[in-house]
C-alpha cells in the first residue's frame, strides 16, 4: 500500500512533466438541466413552424434531452455554425450547428431547389441558412420573453463553416449545454440539429425560467416567424459577389401579416417630361418599354416578386396568370422592407 500516490504527490508529478491537471467538468443540477432543456425546445418547435412556411413542405422538428458536454469530445464531423448574440436580456450566445452535407441540402431547398446534395457552400448558400435561422431564432424570442419574464431580442448571426478539431476554439467554450434535435423535411433530409449554450448562460436561463417571476409559456403554443431587412441582394440562382453588411435586428413580421398591401400589375414604365405631361389630352397615345409579348410584372411595395401574362376572365375582368415567382424568402424580404 506503500506504493499508492497521494493526490499532492500526483499533482506534483502532473505539474513536472509539463502536464496541466484536466479541468473539473461543470455540473448541473437535474432541475436545471430539464429547465434548460425546456428553454431550448422553444427553438425547436420555432424551426418547425418557420422551416414549414419557409419550405412550403411538410417538416418535422423534434427536441431530445439536454446535457453538459465536453465540445472537444462531441462528435460533430464538419459543420455550419450560427452564432446568435444575445441582444437583450442576457450575455452570450446562442448556437444552432448542422452537418455541412445536411445544411447544404437544406440550403438548397430554402432557394426553391429539391435539396441538392454538395460538398462545398458557397455565399448564396450560407446567407439562405442565415435568412432562415435568423427567422427561427426571431420566432422564439416572444415565447422565451413569456417564459423568462423578460424582453429577450437577438442581433445578427455570424455564420460559418467548422471543424470537428476546431469547433471548441469557433464556439470560444470548453463545455456547453447541448440540446440536439432531428430535423426532417419530406424524404428529402433528416439530419440532426444541434443547439448548444454556455453551461453558465445555460444556467442563468434555467434559473430564471425556473423562478416564480417567470410565466412559463403553454407547451402547445407556437411563437410566430420573424424576418428582417437585409441590404443585400436576396439569395437566388445569382449568387451575390463582394462581403456582405451586417442584416439589422430581427423584427416580428407574423404581426402584420393580415395588413391589405396593395398589389399592382405593371404593364410597362416611360419617362416623359412635365411639358409631355401637361400636353396630354384623351386620345394621346404613351409608349411604354415593353415589348407586346413581355410579361407584366406584379408588384408589391415597390418591389418585383413575380411576373405573368395577362388573361380575361368572364367578359369584361382581366386577371394575371403567373409564370415566374421569387422564392418563399424572397418573399418574406419584400413584405418586411
Amino acid at each position: 500500500m506503500a506504493d499508492i500516490l497521494n493526490q499532492d504527490e500526483i499533482d506534483r508529478l502532473l505539474n513536472a512533466t509539463g502536464f496541466d491537471a484536466p479541468p473539473e467538468f461543470a455540473e448541473m443540477s437535474p432541475h436545471e438541466v430539464e429547465t434548460a432543456e425546456k428553454v431550448l425546445r422553444v427553438f425547436f418547435a420555432a424551426a418547425h413552424s418557420t422551416l414549414g412556411t419557409l419550405l412550403a413542405r411538410p417538416v418535422s422538428v423534434t427536441g431530445d434531452l439536454g446535457q453538459v458536454v465536453d465540445i472537444p469530445a462531441l462528435d460533430t464531423g464538419n459543420g455550419i455554425l450560427l452564432e446568435f448574440p444575445f441582444r437583450s436580456g442576457f450575455e452570450g450566445n446562442l448556437c444552432f450547428l448542422l452537418p455541412r452535407q445536411d445544411a447544404a441540402v437544406l440550403a438548397d431547398l430554402i432557394l426553391g431547389g429539391e435539396g441538392a446534395a454538395k460538398e462545398t457552400l458557397d455565399e448564396g448558400d450560407l446567407d439562405a441558412l442565415q435568412e432562415a435561422l435568423t427567422q427561427v431564432a426571431g420566432s422564439g424570442a416572444p415565447t422565451l420573453s413569456t417564459m423568462l419574464g423578460t424582453e429577450v431580442g437577438f442581433g445578427p448571426p455570424q455564420v460559418k463553416p467548422v471543424e470537428k478539431s476546431t469547433l471548441a476554439d469557433d464556439l470560444g467554450l470548453s463545455q456547453a449545454f447541448l440540446c440536439t434535435g432531428t430535423l426532417k423535411v419530406e424524404k428529402l433530409l433528416k439530419s440532426p440539429l444541434r443547439i448548444l449554450l454556455g453551461v453558465g448562460l445555460a444556467q442563468e436561463l434555467a434559473g430564471r425560467a425556473g423562478s416564480g417571476e417567470a410565466e412559463e409559456a403553454p407547451k402547445s403554443r407556437r411563437a410566430p416567424a420573424a424576418t428582417y431587412t437585409a441590404p443585400t441582394a436576396a439569395p437566388t440562382a445569382a449568387r451575390p459577389a463582394g462581403p456582405a453588411a451586417p442584416p439589422p435586428d430581427i423584427r416580428n413580421i407574423d404581426l402584420i401579416l393580415d395588413i391589405e398591401v396593395e398589389v399592382m400589375v405593371r404593364l410597362g414604365e416611360a419617362q416623359m417630361t412635365l411639358r409631355e405631361i401637361q400636353q396630354l389630352r384623351p386620345g394621346s397615345i404613351i409608349n411604354l418599354d415593353k415589348d407586346t409579348d413581355a410579361r407584366v410584372e406584379l408588384v408589391v411595395n415597390d418591389k418585383v416578386i413575380a411576373k405573368g401574362e395577362l388573361v380575361v376572365v368572364g367578359s369584361d375582368h382581366f386577371a394575371l396568370r403567373i409564370t415566374e415567382i421569387e422564392t418563399p424568402i424572397e418573399r418574406i424580404r419584400t413584405l418586411g422592407s
